[in-house]
Order: C-alpha cells, then sequence, then structure tokens
C-alpha cells in the first residue's frame, strides 16, 4: 500500500480553500487504495511515506518523490488581487516578492501541478518552472445536486416570488463583495451572504454546513462571484453543479469553462467591471440552456470520481519516472 503524506498550511482545519483541497485528496487517495495523512510541513518526518504532495507556498524537502500543487500563482494573486486595497507600492512588493520567493522554492525539485490552465501558465511566465499536469479541482456531487429552486424555498421558509443572489465566502476585497452589491441592487436582487464577516447591503446567513449551502444555492436565483482573481474556486464549482447559475468573472478556470461551454461567455463579466457584471446579471433569465450546459460540464469534469483519475494518473506517472531514474528525487525538468 502506497503512503502518502500530503502537506497542508493548516493540517487542523477544513475550511479554506487549500486546506479542503488537501483533506479531499486525502480522501480520494484512501478511495485509490492508498493511505494518506494530511500534515503540517514540521510533521513531516514522524509519519510514514512513500510520496510527499506539498501545496502553496508550503513545501518541506524529503528523501521520498515529491508532488507540489499550484492553486494560484502569487504574483497574479497580489497583482490582480489587491488593485482595491490602499497598500502602499512598497508594502505590496515586498509582499509579492516574498510570496513568490515561497513558491518558486516550494515547485524547485517537484514533479508541478496546478489547479488550472491558467495558473499553469502563471507559473510558467513569473517562475519559469515547467507545471507537468493540470489537474481541476474536483467537488462533491453528491451533497452538491441539481435541486428544485421552489422545493428549496419553501424548505427555507423563503417567498417564491422573491428575487435572490447569493455571495458565498470571506469578504475580502479581493473578492469584490461590493460589487456583487451594487450589481445586485441595479438588477433588482436581494443579496444574500453565505460566510464569514458581514458585507453592508447584504443578508448574512454567517457560516453555513454543506447541506445548509446547498439548500440556499438551490433556493436563490443565481450566485454571484466577481473575484478580482480564482484559480480554481470550489465555491463555484459547488455551485454551479447544483445547476444555478453562477455569475462570475473571466478568471482562473472559468476560463476553461468558458472554452468548453461558449454560451456561458453572457453571464461572465471582466474583472472589476460593474457595467458588464450588472449586464450578464439581466441577461441570466433567457440563458437557461448555457447554465445547464455548464452544469453537466461540472458535474462531469470536475466530480471526485474525475479527479481521482486525474490524481491516480499523475501519482504513477511520478513514480515511474522515481523508479526509471533509480532514485527517490522526482521529475524536475
Amino acid at each position: 500500500m502506497m503512503r502518502v503524506a500530503v502537506v497542508s498550511p493548516d493540517p487542523t482545519s477544513n475550511s479554506g480553500g487549500v486546506e479542503r483541497f488537501c483533506h479531499t485528496l486525502r480522501d480520494v487517495i484512501g478511495r485509490l487504495g492508498g493511505a494518506a495523512d494530511v500534515v503540517g510541513a514540521n510533521e513531516l518526518d514522524s509519519v510514514a511515506h512513500d510520496l510527499v504532495i506539498t501545496n502553496g507556498m508550503v513545501s518541506r524537502r524529503s528523501s521520498a518523490p515529491r508532488i507540489h500543487v499550484y492553486h494560484g500563482c502569487w504574483v497574479d494573486h497580489v497583482r490582480l488581487g489587491t488593485r482595491t486595497n490602499a497598500y502602499s507600492l512598497q508594502w505590496r512588493t515586498q509582499f509579492l516578492l516574498k510570496g513568490a520567493a515561497k513558491e518558486i522554492w516550494a515547485g524547485a525539485n517537484a514533479y508541478r501541478v496546478a489547479v488550472s490552465q491558467p495558473t499553469a501558465e502563471e507559473v510558467e511566465q513569473w517562475y519559469r518552472l515547467r507545471v507537468h499536469r493540470v489537474i481541476p479541482n474536483g467537488i462533491d456531487t453528491t451533497t452538491f445536486v441539481v435541486g428544485d429552486r421552489d422545493a428549496a424555498r419553501s424548505q427555507l421558509g423563503v417567498s417564491p416570488d422573491e428575487r435572490l443572489a447569493l455571495f458565498i465566502g470571506r469578504a475580502e476585497a479581493r473578492k469584490r463583495p461590493d460589487i456583487a452589491v451594487a450589481a445586485a441592487s441595479r438588477a433588482g436582487y436581494r443579496l444574500m451572504t453565505a460566510g464569514a464577516g458581514t458585507v453592508d447591503g447584504a443578508t448574512s446567513l454567517g457560516v453555513l454546513s454543506p447541506s445548509e449551502l446547498r439548500t440556499w444555492i438551490q433556493a436563490v436565483d443565481c450566485v454571484l462571484a466577481p473575484s478580482d482573481y480564482e484559480a480554481c474556486s470550489l465555491a463555484i464549482l459547488e455551485a454551479m453543479a447544483t445547476g444555478t447559475a453562477v455569475l462570475t468573472t473571466r478568471v482562473g478556470y472559468v476560463r476553461t469553462l468558458i472554452e468548453q461551454v461558449p454560451g456561458y461567455r453572457d453571464l461572465t463579466a471582466a474583472a472589476g467591471d460593474l457595467d458588464e457584471f450588472t449586464r450578464a446579471l439581466t441577461l441570466l433569465p433567457s440563458r437557461g440552456q448555457a447554465v445547464a450546459d455548464a452544469t453537466a460540464f461540472v458535474r462531469a469534469e470536475n466530480s471526485l470520481d474525475r479527479f481521482a483519475e486525474h490524481w491516480s494518473a499523475a501519482i504513477d506517472e511520478v513514480m515511474k519516472r522515481t523508479t526509471t531514474a533509480g532514485s527517490h528525487q522526482g521529475p524536475v525538468s
């Protein structure tokens, strides 16, 4: 049985995107017949492992072969995701360089995986590191199922006639809750938020369990995700998997989705463009087929079964290369 150590920024947490990914990957490796532990970098030596999977800025050298996963590129995360903040140029530069140095070091001497094709392109552009494989994030399509809006509203005690939009996640500047509030107001929707923190002009639902979140996603008319920067958002994929429209920006994995489902482009906008985002919201009632096509794509391509296929192939490739090389250094080209 293969033993895998998955190195997480916080192995005790299952709330952040990277942390959730680590626990999902652990479970998938178990389904594939292996055994995986989610650990912190300082705990790596305390668990037996034949393979190490590190993530983001968190890395640790090992005598075993290693896969490093890029959940975005820090350079573009800072460059594009802090445009609306009042941080000084000096602070942004230092913040960018420190994080980039960590991601470069983390990816060196490892087999490199990116969660979206745009992320792979960013890593290769800024870090000059070739990404060996793109593996989009996987979601639990048995929890986030296609639902009936009227039934979900009845369960929640919501009026069947009210126009509702939902913003999911922390109310941080990069996710642009200000655009969600303004667009919902312009188009005549009441905005709800699910997650930590509050947003002026919206009704907070607080932090929801997965089943509670699924029911609210099914109940609303649409989910608004106007982020300035995302690599492969779990929240967007989960919402799309329920059959609910997600109005979002053309960043990260959404670009891949539009390539495969061209009709969905009308429900997206350029990052930071309130007018285009509002226009997308007004077009929503006439884009039912595009929503259905996007749902079908996500449920097929981002299911945990598909995720397991991708990761099984990646692990097999790494271990075969290691055996061929006759060492445990892993592929580094």
